[in-house]
């Protein structure tokens, strides 16, 4: 190539017959067409095109070498770094750019073209993690619901953190089978908090009846998530529920009634300090002294002790009848039974309020119960 020729050519040139000039000098480094001397000159013209005063002219080099794994690492630099029009087709595709590149770009970038940066085909980890810690919550629900992008436990995690309370963001989160468990559950409670800050809800449903709803759904829900909760992961899963204030009265009557006894044990060990293997030998023993003694060190209120303690007899009970039952009707079984054999403690210190909740958890138990019997009927 006369590079001479190729310059003097330019100065008089229209900007359309450049921009096809440098369209298929592109289009040869792409093609790996350019070798030895021509490739050393051909790399000159494609730096003029760079200067060129036409931003069709820079376009069409852009368009040309954006898919190009053959594109000069620093002609593709210097176009990410031009006005929009040139630089998203290299950003949005480029193979020649580096992971640091995209975070640069993504960081310091107009929103169109952090918009290329999170439309690229696959987003690594670094780069996900980039947009999950800077973007905008519209951002970060794209990466979040990007098919192929790369993104860490801890990135969604962080997304919560950061943005938890963005309906958009939040629904991404809760739509990945890979969300970490506490993170899912927490993001529950929030939807359930923004649903009863609505105030069509409040205004309809009534403010004490909605803040009562909502609990009990974020209640039952996290019974339901628990068990797919990992063994390895109880701990954890627990002090996440510790730290949040959810290890209450009702949640471990619930998942006693449920059988969840490895998740009941974990909440007890949390609740009182005490080793692992010490509160299960106390909750497997069932002896009232040591289970009362328990329940007070674990900060629980005096009559829940015999109410847990009675509920995982009954439950062990009813498991062990040699009859068929559906899993599904275990908890409002328990929990019925439960209620009648409390039925007449009233008077004591503490029961009334106690049975006033069990009889609540009995009548939405049974009420879920039956809903998901008819749902797969429906079904079915």
């Amino acid at each position: 190539m006369d590079v001479q020729r190729f310059v003097t050519w330019c100065e008089t040139a229209s900007a359309k017959d450049r921009a096809g000039g440098a369209e298929m000098l592109a289009a040869a480094f792409a093609a790996g067409h350019l070798e030895g001397e021509d490739h050393t000159t051909g790399l000159v013209a494609l730096g003029h095109f760079l200067d060129d005063p036409s931003p069709k002219v820079r376009r069409a080099l852009a368009d040309a070498l954006a898919t190009s794994t053959r594109a000069p690492r620093r002609i593709v630099l210097a176009l990410a770094d031009d006005v929009d029009d040139v630089a998203c087709p290299v950003v949005s595709a480029s193979p020649v750019l580096l992971c640091s590149d995209l975070v640069d770009l993504f960081a310091y970038g107009s929103p169109r073209l952090r918009a290329a940066v999170t439309s690229r085909e696959d987003l690594s980890r670094k780069v996900s993690a980039a947009i999950v810690e800077i973007g905008s919550a519209a951002e970060v629900a794209d990466v979040i619901d990007h098919p192929a992008a790369d993104i860490t436990p801890c990135s969604l995690r962080r997304a919560a953190e950061r943005l938890g309370d963005d309906a958009d963001v939040r629904g991404c989160l809760l739509a990945r089978a890979d969300l970490p468990l506490d993170v899912r559950q927490q993001l529950l409670l929030e939807a359930g908090q923004a649903l009863s800050r609505m105030a069509l809800v409040r205004n309809t449903v009534g403010e004490r009846r909605t803040d009562k709803l909502i609990l009990e759904s974020c209640e039952a829900a996290t019974v339901d998530m628990a068990g797919d909760v990992r063994p390895s992961h109880m701990a954890t899963w627990v002090e996440h529920l510790r730290r949040s204030g959810q290890l209450s009265t009702a949640f471990l009557i619930r998942i006693v009634c449920a059988g969840q006894v490895d998740l009941f044990t974990a909440s007890l060990v949390a609740l009182s300090g005490l080793s692992e293997r010490r509160v299960r030998a106390i909750v497997v023993d069932g002896r009232q002294g040591a289970f009362d003694a328990l329940m007070k060190t674990a900060g629980l209120p005096d009559a829940s002790g015999p109410l847990l303690r009675t509920a995982i007899r009954l439950w062990k009970r009813i498991a062990n009848e040699d009859r068929p039952f559906d899993d599904r009707a275990m908890p409002s079984l328990v929990m019925s039974r439960l209620a009648d054999v409390f039925a007449e403690r009233r008077d004591e210190p503490g029961f009334e309020a106690v049975m006033t909740l069990l009889r609540r958890l009995e009548t939405e138990t049974v009420r879920r119960s039956v809903r998901q019997t008819f749902v797969q009927l429906a079904a079915a």
